[in-house]
């Protein structure tokens, strides 16, 4: 989770937000990422529920979906 939530991950979301890429050939143009990274980090956030990636014709648009998060774990200590 920490590397979906990464410093340039978050910009990514910012960028998506504020500018609204129309593909991803426009999102790599304002990130200065290759499309298969992006590709690559947009469908491991997809899963995660951050972004949806909506293919129209050729394009796919990604969108974020999620601007808050609440991460929560618990650790079970063994007893003998």
């Amino acid at each position: 989770m920490a590397q979906v939530l990464s410093n340039e991950n978050q910009a990514l979301l910012k960028i998506i937000i504020e500018r609204k890429p129309t593909s991803l050939k426009d999102l790599e143009e304002m990130t200065g990422r290759k499309s298969s990274n992006l590709s690559r980090t947009l469908k491991m956030m997809e899963r995660f529920g951050i972004v949806t990636l909506t293919k129209d014709k050729k394009n796919i648009m990604p969108r974020v979906k999620a601007t808050s998060f609440k991460v929560e774990f618990g650790l079970k200590r063994a007893f003998g």
